[in-house]
């Protein structure tokens, strides 16, 4: 639409669309309220410019007319005015029915331009405006008057009227037509005159509003001059105040520099006092020193004296106790030898008895066989004479046969026999069961002689053997008794103590409620409800059973048996001094003590980390210094197999050997030298050496660790000869360990040598660990 259509007297106001080629659109609409943007238009912009500003719609006021609403939105959006389309809408608005109300609302938004929009409007080009108009009415007639008409005028009319005009080509109608057109001609000249003179109008109105803006920029100019006196009169007040203040800090200042005076006056005068105390404390001590000093020398002179006479006293003990033992000693032996004699006598005695009894028996026994052989001989005379006397021819009748005693059951010592009935007769005549337990049979039958009586196989013997069958029961039967009566002997004392310890303990209990009364009294002290109910009394003045309570109670609270401070005897209540003050403590003291109580838990904590830390380097530096890592080559460590193989360097290397074994000390058994086992050999004499000092200290046959093995005052022996070491160690009371190098030529004529290889580094044999703690393993 024509800008031509806002002048008209009888025209309104649609609402107009309007759209760009960067894909914005919006509308402009008059503004309805009556406030400062009165007679405004405001245009409402939607495109991709506003979504990047963070807002849905930008809304800006203009001038009441097209061009200057296209305008703004051409600023806005950074376009020219002719690419901003504008269409009506269907609904419009009424607006100012002519160019005089135009022109009052022109002058009245004019006037109000004193907000942000006055910048958009002393900047509004209204050449451009006019020629945006311009360029949007068409060259031809037709069609530009086409485009001049209003929305009321009739098009329709217009389009049959040229219809007929070319149809008919009537003149009647084409002079009609003519002055038609005369009168259009003469109405779009007026409507000319009126767009130049609201032309004008709006570059006078535009002057007026730059001659403002030029006073408003004056008076902006006048306003930040005021400001900056303003401002300048406020440093000028804050310097003065600031020169108060530092005058006043300074006043303050020399007023403290006068007290910290005075008390520095009065700390040399406090510090006076204090050395004049510490002289006399000084001069006490002394005092106290000296006198203590003659007390301890007196009692240490009484005290030497005791011991000087203590001492004599002592040897004098000892000399005697010396001969006693000696004494002792001898009557020892004396026994000892007696006994033994005894036991010999015994034995000569026992076995005396037995060759008595076994010559009784061998003579009761000869005495019955002569019996039995006269009753014998006897009879062979009578049968002698009876066939004497048959011979003859006298018959007789025969003889009865001899009665013989009663058989006697008699046995002798064979060869047969076997070991046990051998040890069995032994004993049975008498020798010691301990003589027995190494001698063979024939031994024992060489003892027992062959062909002796045997003991065993008597009558005699079964009833031995009998009667002590029934000693053995009677003596069990009284060991029984015996331990019966023992039994209610314990029963009857352990009665007997249980009734004392039950009167004790309530004679006990009894003094202690008399003690209790007795020290009611000092229950004296009132304290908190939430220490206690009870009033208290000091510890320290109470006793428990006739001993103070303090040495035989604790804390109620938390257990503690120190600084028992205070007891209820009747509530059995006892409480320590830090308990105490915890209770009575307010809830600021219980904050600051809590917290000094972390602040002490962190420096402890921070005491025990460093220490920890201290002690994992002395720890690390301790393995460092006995992990033999550190001081052999893995090949020290851990021998290859041909470092094994006595034959590995083909006789042309040195060989490691070891030995451990008593010497000649007097007190254990000696075969001679002890076997030197082979253990390594090495190419070069440097790592036989380090092997010998590994194997030697490391490897050792009593299974220390190297640091206890060289902290024990072991005197060890180390020699070298032509670059190749040995040492040799023997602790007392132990065998002797030595470890050597030689050449492997020479290791066979090594006296006692052999090749096979020593056990003291394998696995599960004699580990050795690295130091007394078992810090590390060696293998």
């Amino acid at each position: 639409p024509s800008v031509g259509y806002s002048l008209k007297n009888t025209c309104t106001m649609n609402e107009y669309k309007f759209v760009t080629p960067c894909r914005h659109e919006g509308t402009i609409k008059p503004v309805k309220s009556a406030g400062k943007h009165a007679g405004k238009w405001f245009c409402r912009v939607k495109g991709p410019k506003v979504d990047a500003l963070g807002m849905n719609v930008k809304t800006m006021y203009s001038a009441p007319f097209i061009g200057a609403a296209k305008a703004s939105i051409a600023k806005f959006l950074c376009i020219t005015v002719a690419t901003v389309e504008v269409t009506a809408s269907a609904s419009g608005a009424q607006v100012m029915s002519t160019p005089i109300a135009q022109q009052k609302a022109a002058s009245k938004s004019a006037n109000e331009f004193d907000t942000g929009d006055d910048d958009e409007l002393a900047n509004f080009d209204l050449d451009a405006a006019i020629s945006s108009a311009t360029k949007q009415s068409p060259p031809n007639k037709d069609h530009g008057r086409k485009q001049a008409l209003p929305p009321q005028y009739p098009m329709s009319n217009y389009k049959s009227s040229t219809q007929d005009a070319t149809c008919s080509k009537d003149s009647g109608d084409l002079r009609k037509e003519l002055e038609n057109l005369r009168r259009e001609k003469d109405r779009f000249n007026r409507e000319v005159g009126l767009v130049k003179q609201e032309a004008e109008h709006i570059r006078q109105e535009n002057e007026r509003m730059t001659k403002d803006t030029e006073e408003a920029k004056e008076e902006k100019a006048r306003l930040k001059g005021q400001i900056r006196a303003i401002r300048e009169e406020h440093e000028m007040l804050q310097s003065d105040l600031n020169t108060a203040k530092q005058r006043r800090d300074e006043a303050e200042k020399e007023k403290h520099e006068a007290e910290i005076e005075e008390l520095h006056v009065e700390r040399s005068k406090l510090k006076g006092q204090i050395r004049a105390l510490q002289e006399q404390r000084n001069e006490l001590k002394s005092d106290v020193k000296s006198a203590v000093q003659k007390n301890e020398d007196a009692t240490k002179e009484k005290y030497e004296k005791e011991l000087k006479e203590l001492g004599t006293e002592k040897s004098k003990l000892k000399g005697q106790i010396r001969a006693l033992q000696e004494q002792c000693d001898q009557l020892k032996s004396d026994v000892q030898s007696a006994t033994q004699k005894k036991d010999c006598a015994e034995k000569e005695s026992r076995a005396a008895l037995v060759k008595k009894e076994e010559y009784e028996k061998e003579a009761k026994t000869v005495k019955k066989a002569l019996e039995s052989h006269r009753v014998e001989l006897d009879g062979l005379a009578k049968k002698q004479d009876a066939a004497s006397k048959a011979t003859l021819g006298e018959s007789q009748p025969p003889t009865k046969k001899q009665k013989i005693g009663k058989q006697v059951k008699v046995g002798t010592v064979v060869k047969s026999m076997k070991v046990a009935e051998l040890k069995e007769e032994a004993v049975a005549r008498g020798i010691d069961v301990k003589e027995l337990t190494r001698i063979n049979k024939d031994s024992l039958l060489e003892m027992l002689v062959v062909g002796s009586p045997c003991i065993i196989k008597t009558d005699a013997w079964d009833e031995v053997v009998s009667l002590r069958k029934t000693f053995a029961e009677e003596r069990q039967k009284a060991e029984q008794l015996e331990r019966k009566r023992q039994e209610e002997i314990y029963r009857k004392k352990e009665q007997k103590w249980r009734e004392q310890e039950k009167k004790r303990q309530e004679q006990r209990e009894k003094d202690r409620a008399e003690e209790i009364s007795k020290q009611g009294e000092f229950h004296s002290l009132s304290v908190p409800k939430k220490v206690h109910g009870c009033k208290l009394a000091f510890t320290k003045d109470l006793l428990f059973h006739g001993t103070p309570r303090s040495y035989n109670t604790q804390c109620t609270e938390c257990g503690s048996r120190f600084n028992i401070e205070y007891t209820c005897e009747g509530c059995d209540y006892d409480i320590c001094n830090e308990c105490f003050k915890q209770k009575t403590m307010t809830a600021s003291e219980k904050k600051a003590d809590a917290k000094r109580k972390a602040a002490e838990e962190k420096e402890r904590q921070k005491a025990a980390a460093e220490r920890r830390r201290l002690q994992e380097e002395e720890d690390e530096k301790h393995r460092k210094k006995w992990d033999p890592k550190t001081h052999f080559a893995e090949n020290i460590i851990s021998p290859s197999d041909k470092n094994k193989d006595p034959d590995g360097n083909k006789s042309k290397g040195f060989t490691v050997w070891c030995s451990d074994g008593y010497g000649n000390d007097g007190w254990h058994s000696y075969e001679g030298s002890s076997t030197k086992e082979f253990d390594t050999t090495y190419a070069t004499k440097k790592e036989a050496n380090e092997r010998a000092r590994y194997l030697f200290q490391w490897k050792n046959p009593w299974g220390l660790g190297a640091e206890e093995f060289e902290n024990h005052a072991y005197e060890v022996d180390k020699s070298t000869k032509e670059g190749m070491v040995t040492y040799v160690v023997t602790p007392d009371d132990s065998t002797t360990w030595s470890v050597g190098v030689v050449p492997d030529a020479a290791f066979a004529y090594l006296d006692n040598a052999t090749r096979s290889r020593h056990y003291y580094d394998r696995e599960d044999d004699y580990e050795a660990t690295a130091g007394s703690l078992g810090i590390y393993h060696c293998f």
